[in-house]
């Protein structure tokens, strides 16, 4: 996270997205239409609208490699249980790099899953490029792409 503050406490997290509108403004004629909804939607760190993917937890991860002209190339879906029961999905467009970091659950013992969300920033990288860290509570997954389609069906 470069924008945004994000650290572990001793009873939770402390999150600061205060300055990340502003930052949004600043890049936002680098930004494709559908990525820069998501990014400037001000539901995106309001943990109460349905729309927010906070506390949600991720289905699947499905990297799709195609033919595109005379070179291959890579999307990424990422399906999620939305915190207030609906799906959530992110569908990333031409897929430069991707991560994925998982690391042990301490709590609850035997919880082997990614966690719930809890963070996520999208950055404007010097290639013009887009980089989408998301912060879950037992991963972290980071994918450099061109462009990102959010959509949450009830």
């Amino acid at each position: 996270m470069k924008i945004i503050k994000f650290s572990e406490t001793s009873d939770g997290y402390s999150m600061d997205s205060s300055a990340y509108p502003a930052y949004v403004r600043q890049v936002s004629s680098l930004v494709p239409t559908d990525a820069l909804e998501f990014m400037r939607a001000a539901w995106h760190y309001e943990h109460r609208d349905e729309r927010c993917p906070h506390d949600a937890r991720l289905e699947q991860l499905l990297v799709r490699e195609f033919e595109d002209g005379d070179f291959r190339a890579n999307d990424i879906e990422m399906q999620l249980a939305g915190a207030h029961g609906n799906r959530i999905t992110l569908h990333y467009r031409d897929v430069q790099s991707y991560a994925v970091e998982k690391t042990k659950s301490d709590w609850p013992a035997g919880d082997r899953s990614h966690g719930d969300w809890l963070i996520d920033e999208m950055l404007v990288l010097e290639d013009g490029f887009l980089s989408h860290e998301i912060v879950f509570t037992n991963s972290v997954v980071k994918v450099k792409h061109r462009d990102l389609k959010y959509t949450v069906v009830p």
